[in-house]
């Protein structure tokens, strides 16, 4: 077993939403500080799927940012920025998601993030090998990545953001940074309540929309976005018959 090989987990936030990136976060944690959960597939670290952080250490809470209340993360924001050993944070804008649709961002965001997390490793540990753990049913495409080969392990893991404990961490890495973003983007824009929504599609956020129009960092590509965009221009078409 290489010494220096890394357990790289990686998770998105802002998926859903009409406004705003979509936020991605990849992330290592020390092999010292992860234990393998009774319920893994594999009891090898490098590729286990269920992933916790032991239990005396201050980040044995870590779960799914979902799960936890706004306070809580970030509380922990700040311990797991401490304790990771890297991680790298990547925005994929709005208008970029409508170049090439939010899978396809997403995935994007996911390798820049690997790459970047990578980097920050090798260039300390230039022989060291990783293992990618990434939340959902889809690995972005990593091959033509430039050390690709010290890559020895992909795997995509169904609800990874509450099994793997690196997949945890960026989790609420991800969502604490976009949910500043959110409230920072809410001051320029106070009508919108982005502050209360974050950009998902609530029924304040359509009003808003409805009543005030669309702002430069709403997603056009999506349905209640991309139909106001068609309405608008109805609205300056002329009838020449």
């Amino acid at each position: 077993m290489n010494k220096y090989h890394f357990v790289i987990g990686v998770d998105e936030v802002g998926r859903g939403p009409l406004l705003g990136d979509v936020v991605v976060c990849a992330l290592i944690f020390d092999k010292e500080i992860l234990s393998i959960k009774e319920d893994s597939l594999s009891t090898d670290l490098h590729t286990a799927d269920s992933v916790g952080i032991s239990h005396n250490h201050v980040l044995s809470a870590l779960t799914d940012s979902k799960k936890l209340s706004e306070k809580k993360r970030e509380a922990l924001f700040s311990l797991i920025e401490q304790t990771a050993s890297a991680h790298k944070v990547v925005k994929i804008s709005a208008s970029l998601i409508d170049q090439i649709n939010i899978l396809q961002a997403t995935l994007l965001g996911m390798k820049q993030a690997v790459a970047g997390v990578m980097a920050q490793m090798l260039a300390q540990y230039p022989t060291a090998t990783f293992s990618v753990m990434v939340d959902g049913n889809k690995l972005p495409v990593l091959f033509d990545l430039p050390n690709y080969q010290q890559i020895t392990h992909e795997q995509a893991i169904v609800k990874g953001d509450g099994k793997h404990a690196c997949i945890s961490g960026a989790s609420v890495i991800a969502k604490v940074t976009r949910d500043r973003d959110m409230v920072a983007l809410s001051k320029l824009y106070p009508d919108y309540g982005i502050e209360q929504h974050k950009g998902y599609p609530t029924a304040a956020h359509i009003q808003a929309i409805e009543h005030y129009g669309i702002l430069p960092m709403h997603r056009k590509s999506f349905a209640p976005i991309k139909q106001r965009v068609l309405d608008k221009k109805g609205e300056h078409t002329v009838n020449i018959w």
